[in-house]
């Protein structure tokens, strides 16, 4: 029962944790070139196929693979974390490695779920959501002002360190009842 009780506590931690990863992640290696890859990727491909106003969903077909991260990333990130997640284990004597690699994996999942809703709208039941449609708007403006609003799944860094613009400065999402009309046409 305690092995339970501390990997429900470990997923629970370690998904408020993802936040503050995807955000430090997000502004210093997707925002700036410390690294090359990343930030080529994003910064440069994703940002400048992706802005604002109607240029925020997919324009062209052959560009669908610059929505998501390479498949390699997630096992890279999960891998990355297990040293420091077995380290914790032990100083704390309790069984968390379960809970914290399911955390870590059900956050970057929602994040490239999200993240590809976003883009390529198509009326799916969660975009009709009031959550998804806030997450959308605060998405957007981040395409606008790439050091804010950092954060796609979880926007709690963002208010943490003061990124966050709030929804009443935040610039209208395109229409995502035409942009779903476009991808059906564009995808088929």
């Amino acid at each position: 029962m305690a092995s339970h009780v501390s990997e429900i506590a470990a997923f629970v931690g370690f998904f408020l944790y993802g936040s503050f990863f995807e955000w430090t992640l997000h502004k210093y290696f997707m925002h700036q070139p410390r690294w090359q890859y990343p930030f080529r990727a994003h910064a440069l491909v994703h940002h400048g196929l992706f802005r604002t106003g109607d240029d925020y969903f997919l324009s062209d077909k052959k560009n669908l693979k610059k929505v998501r991260f390479a498949w390699w990333n997630a096992p890279l990130i999960i891998g990355l974390h297990i040293p420091a997640i077995l380290l914790l284990q032990y100083l704390l004597g309790a069984s968390i490695l379960f809970g914290a690699c399911a955390a870590i994996a059900v956050y970057y999942g929602l994040y490239e779920y999200l993240h590809y809703c976003m883009h390529i709208p198509s009326g799916r039941w969660i975009e009709q959501t009031r959550w998804f449609r806030w997450l959308d708007a605060h998405h957007h403006m981040h395409h606008k002002r790439h050091f804010n609003n950092l954060n796609v799944v979880l926007p709690l860094a963002d208010a943490v360190f003061g990124s966050l613009i709030r929804s009443k400065g935040r610039i209208p999402v395109p229409d995502r009842k035409q942009g779903a009309y476009t991808m059906q046409t564009l995808l088929r």
